[in-house]
């Protein structure tokens, strides 16, 4: 038709004059109807010749399974796993009988994400009221879309949901640019600035430690300026409602065992460590050093990697710590370094002792040897379980930032995996 009229021929709109229509589409519109359009079909144009003129209108319609349009860029909406989260969340409000007490499904509008490796937070409105879903690869909870907001004493901030993956989600104060979230327990602290997400005043965060033991509070300020060590935001921060729903709903089988020594040690370990793991009972635990008084112990669960180590090696040699590292690994790929620290600084008497080094890493699950080369002139074989690896440093070994190890990762037949080398840090 375009070539008998001697129009040109059909050119996609970029991607930002897209975005932009829509975001100016929505800003006229109430609820959106229900509606499900053509995957494909994104926009329509209708062609009118008036008076030897062209005119052209865009209808743009949302594609389905296009989400709505996150206009702050502070925020992100990872459509795909929010629908999962949100299928899943719903799933466990009908398997519990409170379907009833809920809004339908399709009326959840997902407006941000909060992702970390194995937890995803959906921030979500029905209709006024806010509603929050976490989902991590074993657990689905679902906030209380009906508890009245616990509001923080002298502001109109609240917790909706808080959870041992270590959500925390809720309204914020209209007037605070931000939420600055700190929190405190007996081993570490931290402090946060948090956007608000408007209209709505949504704001959640997946925290890294414990929530039974760490007591938060909230504030107003960015955070920009400096704050003196030990600083807690002005409000203390109430605890959320109870969920509405929360429920092991993709248990992972086989169960890891913890009937060795390595999978006790974890139990005690995560258990006493402040720092919250999430899903830990799918954690398979690898290599495992004992030694002076504590242990180190290497788990993995898919391609996430954690070190829990401790014992009776810090401070005064007499009460129990333990800390679980889970940050990024130091380096990426199939043969990595994770975190840890110096362990062994006295013993259970208080005496002061040598301090000892753990080299920690991932290798690929047919590895049975590793052999690192420190540059000391004696290669180390170190002990390797289920993926992963683990050896004290030699002693006198530099511990310079810009120092690499030698590895190389064999297999049961002796035939080399990976040779190389990784940084120390």
């Amino acid at each position: 038709m375009t070539d008998d009229l001697g129009l040109p021929g059909r050119r996609e709109l970029p991607p930002e004059v897209l975005d932009n229509l829509r975001m100016s589409l929505r800003e006229g519109m109430g609820k959106p109807e229900r509606r499900r359009w053509p995957i494909v079909a994104a926009a329509a144009a209708v062609v009118l010749v008036l008076a030897g003129a062209l005119v052209t209108t865009v209808l743009i319609r949302e594609p389905d399974g296009q989400g709505p349009v996150v206009a702050n860029p502070d925020f992100s909406l990872d459509w795909p796993k929010a629908v999962s989260a949100m299928d899943r969340c719903w799933a466990v409000v009908q398997s519990e009988g409170r379907a009833a007490s809920f809004p339908p499904r399709n009326e959840w509008v997902p407006r941000f994400t909060v992702v970390s490796y194995s937890v995803t937070v959906v921030a979500m409105t029905v209709g006024d009221k806010p509603l929050f879903c976490e989902t991590t690869l074993m657990t689905a909870t679902v906030s209380d879309p009906n508890a009245a907001p616990a509001y923080t004493e002298g502001t109109r901030t609240a917790a909706l949901l808080m959870t041992p993956a270590g959500t925390v989600a809720g309204i914020a104060d209209p007037d605070w640019p931000k939420v600055e979230l700190t929190g405190q327990n007996e081993a570490s602290q931290s402090k946060r600035d948090i956007p608000v997400f408007r209209p709505g005043n949504l704001f959640a965060h997946i925290a890294p430690m414990k929530m039974s033991r760490t007591t938060y509070a909230v504030g107003p300020t960015p955070g920009e300026q400096s704050r003196p060590y030990g600083y807690q935001a002005p409000y203390p921060l109430r605890p959320a409602p109870e969920p509405a729903v929360s429920r092991l709903d993709k248990p992972v089988f086989p169960v890891p065992d913890r009937a060795t020594p390595a999978g006790e040690f974890f139990k005690v370990c995560t258990a006493g460590a402040s720092e919250t793991v999430a899903d830990e009972d799918a954690f398979r635990v690898g290599a495992y050093l004992e030694g002076q008084d504590v242990g180190v112990a290497v788990a993995r669960l898919g391609g996430q990697a954690i070190v829990c180590q401790g014992g009776l090696g810090y401070g005064d040699g007499k009460t129990e710590y333990y800390r679980v590292f889970s940050g990024d690994p130091r380096s990426a790929g199939p043969v990595r370094t994770v975190q840890a620290e110096t362990v062994g600084r006295v013993d259970r008497n208080g005496n002061r002792v040598p301090v000892r080094n753990t080299f920690l890493g991932v290798v690929p699950e047919a590895a049975a040897g590793v052999k690192l080369d420190f540059g000391t002139g004696t290669t180390i074989d170190a002990t390797v379980v289920d993926g992963t690896f683990a050896a004290w440093m030699p002693d006198g070994f530099s511990l310079a930032y810009d120092v690499r190890v030698g590895i190389t990762v064999l297999d049961a037949a002796g035939a080399i995996l990976y040779q190389g080398t990784l940084p120390l840090y």
